[in-house]
């Protein structure tokens, strides 16, 4: 589901506590972990007052990601 080989690392605690999340609620993790992040990300986006970031910002955020790791 997360689609063009898109990879998250996970640590060990918060993938087993997706999991169970995911399993209570019936559905698969990777349905879980989307909807998890969609939230959080709306979130802060509208905690910005903008609907959606820029490319600078976007570009941005993925450069820190990738510089702890998160993102590949």
């Amino acid at each position: 589901m997360f689609g063009s080989g898109n990879k998250v690392k996970l640590s060990d605690t918060v993938l087993q506590k997706a999991k169970v999340a995911a399993g209570i609620l019936g559905c698969t993790l990777e349905e879980f972990v989307e909807r998890a992040v969609e939230t959080e990300a709306d979130k802060a986006i509208s905690q910005t007052g903008s609907k959606e970031p820029t490319k600078e910002e976007v570009d941005e955020i993925a450069k820190q990601l990738q510089g702890l790791g998160y993102l590949e």
